[in-house]
């Protein structure tokens, strides 16, 4: 996907809206990463923690309630950013994409990273050796991502006859719009095959329910879910004769998301 449309999407629609985490769907997939790390790290350790796609910062003042941490955060968005700033005003940052890691935070090592969400934009076996070679040995590695089984009554949905109508649209594949995994076992795969030991690995399957296309954009426009799928057939501009229909035809919606939460060490 184009760094710059992605960070478009944050900084202009995503940013401002973020924390409202309709569905609560990335609240509890943070308390879930939040559980595994509580079970192999003391609570009186010292972490130095790398949060690459640190987004608002949710997570590392989730993490800094029961651990003492030095926090460090690269995200490709400022709107994104300035907010975690708010959070963690002892934040050294970074603006840039998880690609140029490499140039931020030179000659750290850290005790753990974590990235959450940021394999819809950069692929998972481009990510791993990134992420790793700042990893001490030793060091833990909190993964977060959804996958390609994600969210498959909505895909059914809009490739209906009705919808590929209204949109002039042939069909909707999850691949045309994002990185993510196909499943549980890409990612453990791909950790074990850059030298990671896997200390949990879980798919989490959170409900999803949409009365209406009003509550569908508040989550999956707004919220950051499916921004590329929304823009790119301009449902968020929907006419009010569409609107109609849709609300007729398409909804209400009952889905699920496919989001796998790992936890992996780097071998010493």
């Amino acid at each position: 996907m184009q760094t710059g449309l992605v960070r478009r999407h944050y900084d202009e629609i995503i940013a401002s809206h973020y924390d409202f985490d309709p569905q609560s769907m990335i609240g509890n997939s943070l308390n879930k990463a939040l559980n595994q790390i509580e079970r192999h790290v003391p609570s009186a350790a010292a972490l130095k923690v790398l949060d690459v796609g640190i987004g608002t910062g949710r997570f590392l003042e989730k993490l800094r309630a029961d651990w003492d941490i030095e926090p460090y955060g690269l995200d490709l968005s400022k709107k994104m950013i300035d907010i975690a700033h708010k959070r963690l005003p002892d934040l050294e940052s970074a603006i840039d994409d998880a690609i140029n890691l490499g140039a931020h935070f030179a000659g750290l090592e850290f005790d753990l990273a974590c990235t959450h969400f940021l394999t819809g934009f950069v692929a998972l076996d481009v990510l791993a050796p990134r992420i790793v070679v700042r990893l001490r040995p030793g060091g833990l590695w909190s993964y977060i991502g959804g996958t390609q089984e994600g969210f498959p009554v909505l895909l059914r949905k809009a490739n209906t006859k009705v919808c590929r109508w209204l949109f002039g649209i042939e069909s909707l594949e999850v691949a045309q719009f994002v990185n993510n995994p196909a499943n549980e076992r890409e990612v453990s795969l791909a950790l074990d095959h850059h030298g990671l030991e896997i200390l949990q690995c879980e798919t989490f399957r959170p409900g999803a329910s949409f009365k209406d296309l009003k509550e569908f954009l508040e989550f999956g426009y707004y919220g950051g879910w499916l921004t590329p799928f929304i823009e790119a057939i301009h449902l968020h501009q929907a006419s009010a004769l569409t609107r109609i229909i849709l609300n007729g035809v398409f909804f209400p919606i009952e889905d699920h998301h496919s989001i796998v939460v790992a936890l992996a060490r780097k071998k010493e």
